[in-house]
């Protein structure tokens, strides 16, 4: 557990010991971060932050769906950051975040360290201290942390896609088809968590919220421009992988007319040379040449190029042997 307190003339961190008493003596705002949670972060959440059962459940179970719910005095909310995958063929990570939001202090709770967590708290140093003393501020950083790691892995995303693209153009394999279905994963999995998230920052830039100042609104329309951007980009990579694979199918299709029209050339090459030399397997006791004449291979030989060149020339006249 860590507990940091912003007041207007510093930043204090405190130890999980001290939770009790920084809750009775209210002194700028608090975020208190549980990694875990623990059966003492539990403890905490129902005792001393007098949390609603519901909400410390869902804390212990995660693939949740972004949400936001209103209790008595504070908010509960369900969001994700995102981790870009560590081979090319997994889909991304999904960090989960659940938060709870009051006009004095911000909980969040999450199974794993959160690398967006760390950068919502190296902003929070750096901002205004007549911005980090509310407990807004507080959220709106640590949202705009979480939804700023979706654009490195749409970018990541996005040459991906540019690759194999280049690769289906060239040579389509079985490995490029892998990957365009592991981005589809990827991009469906980005916006599960992308879309419901956009829709609760919708509602808090619409609705008068007496945690939220009037000064704080803008902050959070700033996040809902990012999440309707992301969306923006997810749906179109989206609409580019499925023209992609379409790519995909029209070259292999290709392909196949490719081996077949040259199979088909072949076996109209050796047809002719199989009715020629099945015309001596007949069971007649005179043939033309003659069985016993010496050079009757030689003619016979002879009509059999004269055919394949000849084949071959027509063929050739009528463009059936170019690619």
């Amino acid at each position: 557990m860590k507990i940091i307190r912003y007041t207007p003339d510093r930043i204090v961190e405190d130890p999980p010991e001290a939770l009790p008493d920084i809750m009775a003596r209210p002194e700028g705002a608090v975020w208190v971060d549980m990694t875990g949670p623990s059966e003492d972060d539990v403890r905490a959440m129902r005792d001393i932050f007098h949390f609603h059962p519901l909400a410390v459940e869902d804390t212990m179970k995660q693939a949740q769906r972004p949400k936001l719910e209103e209790y008595e005095g504070y908010f509960f909310m369900t969001l994700h950051a995102m981790r870009p995958p560590g081979q090319q063929r997994q889909p991304v990570g999904l960090q989960e975040v659940d938060l709870f939001f009051t006009a004095r202090y911000v909980v969040t709770v999450h199974p794993h360290p959160v690398a967006a967590l760390d950068e919502a708290r190296a902003r929070l140093t750096k901002a205004s201290s007549a911005l980090r003393t509310h407990t807004d501020f507080l959220l709106y950083t640590i949202v705009d942390a979480a939804v700023d790691t979706y654009f490195p892995v749409i970018d990541r995303i996005d040459q991906a896609l540019d690759r194999t693209e280049d690769q289906i153009f060239k040579r389509p394999s079985q490995q490029a088809l892998d990957t365009l279905f592991t981005l589809k994963r990827s991009l469906l999995q980005m916006r599960r968590v992308a879309a419901p998230l956009r829709d609760i920052f919708n509602s808090l830039t619409r609705r008068d919220l007496a945690l939220v100042r009037h000064e704080t609104l803008v902050y959070f329309r700033d996040v809902y421009d990012h999440l309707l951007r992301i969306t923006d980009m997810i749906d179109t990579h989206r609409d580019l992988l499925t023209g992609a694979v379409e790519i995909y199918l029209s070259s292999i299709s290709n392909r196949l007319n490719e081996v077949m029209k040259v199979l088909t050339v072949i076996t109209a090459i050796f047809a002719p040379l199989a009715v020629i030399t099945g015309f001596y397997g007949m069971n007649f006791e005179r043939t033309f040449p003659p069985f016993e004449w010496t050079y009757g291979i030689v003619p016979v030989i002879i009509v059999m190029v004269a055919v394949v060149a000849g084949m071959l020339y027509v063929f050739g006249r009528r463009g059936w042997l170019s690619r």
